[in-house]
């Protein structure tokens, strides 16, 4: 009868999880200080989620009491771009002309695919009448250091977990129980390492991965065009690109990531956006109903109308898309005002465009 760990990695293995390890539920306390200076710089931005579960985030016997292990899954989805995103934010040179859609929200918002896998997964504790809850990046826990601890990978400078298997294209899960299992053992960094290269660093537009190992959140362009609801500063604008939600840049560049393996997860390669959407289709979504029956099922659901509308019009003035500006025009009277303040503002960017152009 194999044991309960074995089993757990079995049943992992057969619901088509990537990677499974089992890490002690150990205090992670040297974490922070690291984590008090995050907050103290305001890099969390608008999250305030993160400053209010400061105590459980290094600490799993709060969320789970008596909590002794901590089982981590990870489920690779990545898949190759059809369309090169070849923008090149220093040159402002934009080669591909429609709006960018990160890789893990191509297709079925990951967090239903996990819940619905870790739902099955959990039964083998239930069966053995242990106490647990599980996670899909929606849990207080700082899940990335708990899965390095755990062996799955190493925190590389874009502060993403690497594995050796899969790169950083990874999601991670997490099930915290207090039932005692066998841990795997912790990453060894001296088999794999950033080392002296900053090719993420230097390739990020808005300098959110300016020191190692650490980010700027609030600069971050996932941050940006997904978490943060209220006006872009202005002077970031022009550095998101052509990115209409979420951001792969510092993954693409990534040397670790050159081994990718294109994901077997069907939820994931069925598309719901895909990796990039037609800008006016999407400045002409009129209303909340038609965004959700365009977008239900995806992580597209996060932003809502009105954030990805914003963000679409901060794409469209990028790439200098001169034949949207009837849809800017007309959105420059949208009820939302945020949509409105973004379409204002692009429609004055790309007014500067239009040859011997005199505002009237």
């Amino acid at each position: 009868m194999p044991s309960l760990s074995q089993q757990i990695k079995d049943s992992a293995l057969s619901l088509n999880f990537s990677q499974c390890k089992i890490c002690p539920a150990d205090n992670l306390d040297s974490y922070q200080k690291h984590y008090q200076n995050f907050l103290d710089k305001k890099q969390h931005g608008e999250m305030d989620y993160l400053r209010k579960h400061q105590s459980l985030k290094t600490n799993p016997c709060q969320i789970v009491p008596n909590a002794k292990s901590i089982i981590l899954v990870s489920l690779n989805y990545f898949q190759a771009r059809k369309n090169a995103n070849n923008w090149a934010p220093k040159l402002h040179i934009p080669q591909h002309r429609e709006g960018q859609v990160a890789r893990y929200a191509f297709g079925r918002d990951y967090h239903k695919v996990f819940r619905k896998k870790l739902k099955i997964l959990s039964q083998t504790l239930t069966a053995n009448h242990q106490n647990f809850r599980f996670f899909a990046d929606s849990g207080p826990l700082l899940e990335r250091q708990y899965a390095e601890l755990s062996g799955l990978g190493y925190i590389g400078k874009n502060t993403m977990l690497i594995s050796k298997k899969y790169g950083s294209w990874i999601l991670l899960g997490e099930i915290i129980t207090d039932a005692k299992l066998d841990y795997d053992l912790a990453f060894d960094r001296k088999k794999m390492v950033c080392g002296s290269c900053q090719k993420c660093q230097t390739a990020c537009p808005t300098n959110a991965l300016s020191q190692d190992y650490k980010i700027d959140a609030s600069k971050c362009i996932s941050y940006l065009t997904i978490e943060h609801s209220g006006s872009i500063p202005v002077e970031l604008r022009p550095k998101i690109g052509n990115w209409l939600f979420g951001c792969d840049i510092c993954q693409e560049v990534c040397p670790h990531n050159f081994r990718a393996k294109v994901s077997q997860e069907p939820d994931f390669l069925k598309p719901i956006a895909g990796e990039s959407l037609n800008l006016k289709e999407i400045l002409s979504i009129p209303n909340d109903e038609t965004f959700t029956q365009k977008f239900a099922g995806s992580p597209l659901m996060r932003a809502k109308r009105s954030k990805l509308l914003r963000n679409a019009c901060i794409v469209t003035s990028n790439l200098k898309r001169l034949d949207l500006l009837p849809e800017i025009q007309l959105l420059c009277q949208d009820s939302d005002p945020i949509i409105q303040e973004h379409a204002q503002w692009a429609l004055k960017e790309l007014q500067k465009n239009i040859p011997n152009y005199q505002k009237i």
